[in-house]
């Protein structure tokens, strides 16, 4: 049993080593000069970024549709009151 555990430990002590090293190697790489592609492919998710929608303008956004929903209903039934209801029957 104490050898199962110590066998099980011991490979995850090895492969965090050999993770955390793999992932150093990619920081310590230097940094590539900037292609056109690279640069078109930027330029693309920072366009993509600003036309995100942020909370705040998700917000205003449903506070401007509330109001108008409101006015919609306050117009419908000023016109439902205002307008006579006729029974006739021929």
């Amino acid at each position: 049993m104490k050898k199962r555990k110590l066998g099980t430990i011991g490979m995850a002590v090895i492969m965090t080593m050999l993770l955390s090293s793999a992932g150093g190697l990619v920081f310590a790489r230097e940094r590539a000069p900037l292609t056109p592609e690279l640069a078109a492919k930027r330029e693309m998710v920072r366009k993509q970024r600003e036309q995100r929608i942020t909370p705040e303008k998700r917000k205003t956004a449903v506070d401007a549709l509330k109001a108008e929903r409101l006015k919609v209903y306050k117009a419908r039934q000023t016109a439902q009151q205002s307008a006579p209801i006729t029974t006739e029957t021929n």
